[in-house]
């Protein structure tokens, strides 16, 4: 049931997500988004929340995670780390558009989805797509509002 030392390199890679979001959004001045549905802002931050807890701490008791081979342990270092590198490029990006908004959107979910299939861990896999869904859906509407104040 236990991660061991991976929980410590999920946290790093939690950590590295939270404060790239944190510095970006306050140097970018962009405003926070929410859905004028309140079940899609709920689904969202589970999956949020699910993600980051699942990353960290093994909750699902009798359920052993690890990696198939050398191979998938060698990309879950490898992946997230070059998504947390263009996640952080996005964040550099002087004009947000569409394009730019997606990419902050998915690459958090991809992530935590790419991280769930290496450690075979369903739950977390399950997670990361209810969170990259619900936000994505969230930038897809404010995207949309913006479209229609112009």
């Amino acid at each position: 049931m236990t991660f061991g030392w991976i929980n410590a390199v999920n946290a790093v890679f939690v950590a590295v997500l939270i404060a790239v979001s944190v510095i970006g959004q306050r140097k970018s001045g962009l405003p926070g988004m929410k859905s004028r549905y309140l079940l899609l802002n709920i689904l969202e931050q589970v999956g949020r929340y699910a993600c980051m807890a699942l990353m960290i701490l093994p909750l699902l008791p009798g359920l052993e995670f690890g990696f198939a081979s050398v191979g998938a342990m060698t990309a879950w270092l490898a992946l997230p780390t070059l998504i947390l590198l263009g996640y952080a490029l996005l964040w550099t990006q002087t004009k947000k558009g569409g394009a730019v908004l997606y990419g902050l959107a998915i690459l958090p979910a991809l992530l935590f989805f790419a991280c769930g299939l290496l450690l075979r861990h369903p739950a977390l896999a399950g997670a990361a797509v209810l969170f990259g869904a619900g936000h994505a859906l969230i930038v897809r509407e404010t995207l949309r509002k913006a479209e229609e104040n112009v």
